[in-house]
């Protein structure tokens, strides 16, 4: 059987502490970047743009309290990283140190050649396309969907931005749409994760 750590009266399997730390602030980060993405729609598409954005703002509101409620509860217990939770962590930062670089850096170069209009659809194809090898490193299959989801988002932005009478706006808003709704569902995805992950843990969560 596992062996068992317990901070005051909360028991918990050893590694679960770890495992919870891996995925609890997640909600909260998925809602930042589903608030940027939706930023755009607004000044696109006017009021029909601007009620979508609040309905955005609304479901990131409720996904940053429970982020913040996962994150709470993960920091009661004991962070023992296990060997496989290291190997994710390191495959995930040389992931991230190369993915980032390159939406950021181009997104320089764009802007210094005066093509600021595709910005935004780097910077979302990159970030999908980063969903993949995420996938394997995680074990995850959502990724496998949500990365392309964004992906093809910004490839439809990228059709509009060859066309100089779109509006920049208008091509921010069509890759912010992919953006917006992979990076939603990768909220709700990880809330129930850290849910089920409590589940087969045995560990009491309780969102109140």
């Amino acid at each position: 059987m596992a062996a068992e750590v317990q901070l005051g009266s909360t028991p918990a399997p050893e590694g679960f502490g770890s495992a919870a730390r891996g995925i609890a602030f997640f909600p909260v980060l998925m809602s930042g970047y589903a608030v940027f993405y939706a930023a755009w729609w607004p000044f696109a598409w006017g009021i029909p743009g601007f009620a979508g954005s609040l309905v955005v703002i609304a479901l990131a509101v409720l996904f940053v309290i429970r982020g913040a409620t996962q994150i709470r509860h993960a920091a009661l217990f004991p962070n023992h990283p296990t060997p496989e939770d290291r190997r994710i962590g390191k495959a995930m930062g040389v992931l991230n140190s190369v993915t980032h670089p390159v939406w950021m850096l181009g997104s320089i170069v764009l802007l210094v050649l005066g093509q600021g209009r595709w910005v935004l659809p780097l910077m979302v194809f990159v970030i999908g396309a980063h969903f993949v090898p995420m996938a394997r490193i995680l074990g995850r299959r959502v990724d496998y969907l949500l990365g392309p989801v964004a992906m093809a988002a910004a490839v439809v932005a990228g059709v509009f931005a060859l066309d100089e009478q779109v509006s920049w706006l208008v091509v921010f808003a069509v890759a912010g749409t992919g953006g917006t709704l992979a990076t939603l569902c990768y909220a709700l995805y990880m809330s129930r994760a850290y849910r089920r992950l409590c589940e087969r843990a045995g560990v009491p969560f309780h969102l109140i």
